[in-house]
């Protein structure tokens, strides 16, 4: 159950309604309680005696490699679970034919890792598309496709466009979005910021679908089926085999404000005696299953030239994938890695109280000066990649909201009032921190000779179920407006519930950040980062409100709800043009005739 302690989305929610209304495959053995292996939800249609039963993925691409993955259900005739490792192949091919091998090779599902299997396919070329499937027990999965990154120069004529999502609550409705872009060919791969799936029981946080376990995830075997539910829901699962994925974890893979010793949504003791857990042994469990549910390698080179695939490498997700000298997509963990206990101020809460309390001794015997968001090795990761970057564009993969978020303007009788502690403005000195770096400073604020400003900086962010378009500016009150040091584009859920509020509130909030462009607080969709020479743009689509998602039958489709522009020229990091016409519902940047003509094939049906 949530405690009172600490302020998290729904929080936010409530907040912002009040104001509205005042205006290679080795593996760590499972531990913990486990069903049988057999004792999944699986794909619908699937015959019995076909193992693959929850689809195949790909992610984590280079641009000579990407991760493939799939999962096997060893049973009979009857569906009877059959015991013991399979050995599984797999091969990789240049067409959706299958006639033109490239590599392949053989592995072992393993029973301790849930009978996930993961190859690592390397010696690829870059930005090239490969088809590939699993083969056991006499069955040959569906065919899946993956694409390696490219590795061009920054001035590449070349885009690459990515779709960006978060937040796949099951039980608050279908997966509309996730059908709409797996039904496209104009995208090269897939984010997903966190939120995949969610902690809660049947009714607690939604009821239009039911989920497995119907309990909420404490044990490891409920982590591991509430991820099998997820793999087999079928537009989940055709998404995952036609692209690519980056992914990384927010609060609720483990549960509610995860943080590095304790989560709101946790309840400190005995299982058996109405508790929860423990909380770090709760955690493993969330970070086992993930390593093996996903498409994702451990961050550890020695881990991975060992084959350990399945590792968690103690939970670090934090890493960075080069897309030449064109972009590097730099992916943060602001849940579980670093981050330490957060302000109880409430909300709305002034600065410098949170300031105040953030200052304290942080939790868990850490001894750094302030509580930080990132933590000290991540923090120090994130501000060198950020510096050393050879890249035209820098693309920040993050949960939360970097931007300050105000209820009131700054004024001297009026001291700045914020939101939500729990995003970026909760942590400030972390928050100021990442300013300066951007800004070409030392992390405290004094002067880097050897340093510059770090231009092209297109931060996207997830978790808060709603749409925002930022400048990211360190102080948003300043006359004359100081220039942008970066933009932030903020992508509303796939089904996780907005604000649906009547009254003025957006235009509140505008009115009390001058650096927010534009929000939108109840839609459903995604955002698609189109990255091209000269510019950086975030469209974001809209696919209707929570009554939209209830519905199983099909939405129309997605509508252009915003289309935001940020040009690539040196010291000019503000959002630029605002392309939206919202009365053409095609797609507002046109890829061009080059591009469409050079996507490769979609994976054929079975």
């Amino acid at each position: 159950m949530p405690s009172d302690r600490g302020f998290n989305r729904r929080d936010f929610l409530r907040s912002t309604a009040a104001v509205g209304a005042a205006g290679t495959v080795l593996g760590v053995a499972g531990c913990g309680q486990s069903s049988a292996p057999a004792n999944r939800v699986t794909l619908p249609g699937v015959e019995v005696q076909d193992p693959f039963k929850h689809g195949l993925a790909s992610g984590d691409p280079t641009s000579s490699s990407v991760l493939l993955w799939t999962r096997v259900t060893p049973t009979d005739l009857d569906g009877n679970f059959i015991p013991g490792d399979v050995t599984v192949s797999w091969s990789a091919y240049r067409d959706p034919e299958l006639t033109e091998l490239v590599t392949g090779g053989t592995t072992i599902a393993r029973e301790a890792n849930d009978y996930c299997v993961k190859v690592d396919a390397i010696g690829l070329s870059p930005y090239t598309a490969y088809y590939y499937r699993f083969s056991a027990l006499g069955h040959d999965s569906v065919i899946g496709r993956a694409q390696t990154l490219p590795d061009w120069d920054a001035e590449t004529e070349n885009r690459l466009r990515i779709a960006v999502v978060s937040c796949s609550n099951y039980p608050h409705g279908y997966f509309h979005v996730y059908k709409e872009i797996a039904d496209r060919n104009d995208i090269d791969l897939i984010i997903h910021l966190g939120d995949y799936i969610y902690e809660y029981g049947n009714g607690e946080y939604g009821d239009t679908r039911d989920v497995d376990p119907p309990n909420e995830m404490l044990t490891l075997d409920d982590y591991r089926r509430r991820h099998a539910l997820h793999k087999a829901e079928t537009d989940l699962a055709e998404l995952h085999r036609q692209f690519t994925w980056i992914t990384v974890w927010d609060d609720h893979e483990t549960t509610d404000n995860s943080r590095k010793c304790t989560a709101n949504n946790h309840s400190e003791g005995a299982i058996d005696e109405g508790g929860e857990g423990n909380w770090y042994e709760r955690k493993s469990f969330g970070i086992q299953a993930y390593f093996e549910w996903m498409p994702i390698r451990p961050v550890s080179d020695d881990v991975v030239a060992a084959g350990q695939l399945f590792a968690p490498a103690l939970g670090k997700t934090w890493r960075k994938y080069s897309a030449g000298n064109f972009a590097d997509i730099i992916m943060i963990d602001t849940r579980l890695w670093g981050r330490d206990d957060e302000s109880d101020a409430g909300a709305p809460f002034q600065r410098e109280a949170v300031r105040d309390y953030m200052s304290a001794d942080p939790l868990c015997g850490d001894t750094t000066a302030h509580r930080d968001i990132l933590g000290p090795d991540q923090e120090a990761w994130l501000h060198e990649q950020l510096r050393t970057s050879t890249a035209k564009w820098k693309i920040l993969g993050n949960q939360l909201i970097v931007s300050q978020l105000r209820v009131t303007p700054n004024a001297v009788a009026v001291p700045p009032t914020y939101l939500n502690t729990d995003a970026w403005d909760g942590y400030p000195t972390s928050q100021e921190r990442l300013y300066e770096v951007l800004q070409g400073n030392n992390p405290d604020g004094s002067d880097n000779p050897d340093a510059s400003a770090v231009d092209n900086v297109v931060v996207i962010t997830g978790d808060i179920h709603t749409s925002w378009a930022f400048d990211v500016t360190p102080n948003p009150d300043a006359l004359p407006a100081p220039t942008p040091i970066a933009v932030e584009f903020v992508g509303p859920s796939v089904t996780s519930p907005g604000l649906p509020i009547p009254g003025d509130l957006p235009n509140v909030l505008r009115a009390s950040n001058r650096h927010l462009q534009w929000v939108n607080l109840d839609q459903k969709g995604w955002i698609l980062l189109d990255l091209a020479p000269d510019y950086a743009t975030g469209e974001w689509y809209h696919i209707g409100t929570d009554a939209v998602v209830d519905s199983p039958d099909r939405p129309a489709p997605s509508t252009l709800a915003r289309a935001y522009r940020t040009p690539s020229t040196p010291g000019s990091n503000g959002i630029e043009l605002d392309l939206t016409d919202v009365t053409n519902t095609a797609h507002q940047t046109d890829p061009g005739e080059d591009y469409l003509a050079s996507r490769p094939a979609k994976a054929p049906a079975s």
